[in-house]
């Protein structure tokens, strides 16, 4: 069996960390403060 040659993974840039971590603001809750289990039906999604 003959191996393959390695071909690093590349980045591809999505936009800036925060613009892509801003969509839960709206609600001012965290992840933490919903238990783990939490049904989806109670989150609150903005």
């Amino acid at each position: 069996m003959e191996k393959e040659d390695y071909e690093s993974p590349e980045l591809i840039e999505l936009g800036s960390f925060e613009a892509l971590t801003q969509g839960g603001a709206a609600s001012g809750l965290l992840d933490a403060v919903y238990p783990v289990g939490t049904p989806s039906s109670h989150l609150l999604f903005s």
